[in-house]
């Protein structure tokens, strides 16, 4: 089907006065979420696709369950989950209500339980990777499914290497570029925003002993991660001994998405929070006043 300009005037016209531009939501970390054009500023939206990276026990499961927590409670984003990597289901349940309610399970009140129980009710869900078969066709099935009949925002897979995946006599290349294209027409058709957790190639050490941080390039397959996502985000834990995460924003596919930039941040291991560096508590977005 071609397209001629004519067709198209109405829009066109509406460019000009900007209210056809694309407004992304902010994740309620004051350090993402200040000027556009400042380094390490991002806005989150529907109709595209995050790639989130990082080497084993780095935290990237937990910024990304993070950041969809606060956007569940700004935006009122409900998630799809199929996350292989966080069995029992139960646990990550756990993992979502410590940082919803800002302590330990263990010290969980019946009242709290009830409490976090109406917030994972009300934004979450999960595919049983025991019961679904995770052949990467049936997930973007899954994934259709989760639109119509619970009205998802957000469809996340963690990670990637635990679906499977029937390239035939493709390439591992041509095969991800042919996967990912499909991922990002499933988010702009449905009006979602897709969140794939992939892992890094066994990196080799520099001649300190320690692992350069990885980049999206780093991914197994390759460069077709970085090509296709709308977003790219590494996060890097240089010194495991320390609770401290680098969160890099590798990539955002349009300027009105933020600026690419390094934001530091602390976590805290008994809720699972995640702070600025020079916040002084670790809060989600509905304990204090706005702005955030």
């Amino acid at each position: 089907m071609i397209i001629e300009p004519k067709q198209l005037a109405a829009e066109f016209g509406r460019v000009r006065t900007g209210s056809l531009n694309k407004k992304g939501l902010i994740t309620g970390f004051d350090c993402f979420d200040g000027p556009l054009n400042e380094a390490g500023n991002i806005r989150i939206a529907k109709q595209y696709m995050s790639i989130w990276t990082g080497y084993p026990s780095s935290g990237k499961s937990e910024f990304l369950d993070a950041i969809l927590v606060n956007m569940a409670i700004l935006h009122g984003w409900k998630t799809l989950v199929f996350s292989p990597e966080n069995l029992p289901l139960e646990s990550h349940m756990a993992k979502l209500s410590e940082k919803y309610m800002g302590r330990n399970i263990l010290t969980f009140s019946k009242d709290d339980n009830r409490t976090a129980m109406a917030f994972l009710s009300k934004h979450f869900a999960w595919l049983d990777p025991d019961a679904e078969a995770p052949e990467f066709d049936l997930l973007i099935e899954q994934c259709k499914r989760g639109k119509k009949e619970f009205d998802i925002d957000c469809f996340v897979i963690d990670p990637w290497n635990s679906v499977l995946h029937d390239q035939g006599t493709l390439r591992s290349d041509q095969y991800l570029q042919k996967a990912l294209t499909i991922v990002t027409s499933i988010a702009r058709r449905y009006d979602i925003h897709f969140a794939i957790v992939a892992h890094p190639k066994m990196p080799t050490k520099d001649k300190k002993g320690n692992y350069p941080t990885p980049d999206l390039y780093s991914i197994a397959d390759g460069a077709m991660w970085r090509n296709k996502c709308d977003y790219g985000f590494v996060i890097d834990r240089p010194d495991q001994s320390e609770n401290v995460v680098d969160i890099h924003i590798q990539k955002r596919k349009f300027k009105w998405m933020g600026t690419p930039g390094i934001r530091c941040m602390d976590y805290d291991i008994d809720t699972g929070r995640f702070k600025p560096r020079d916040a002084k508590e670790f809060t989600l977005p509905h304990e204090v006043e706005a702005p955030f």
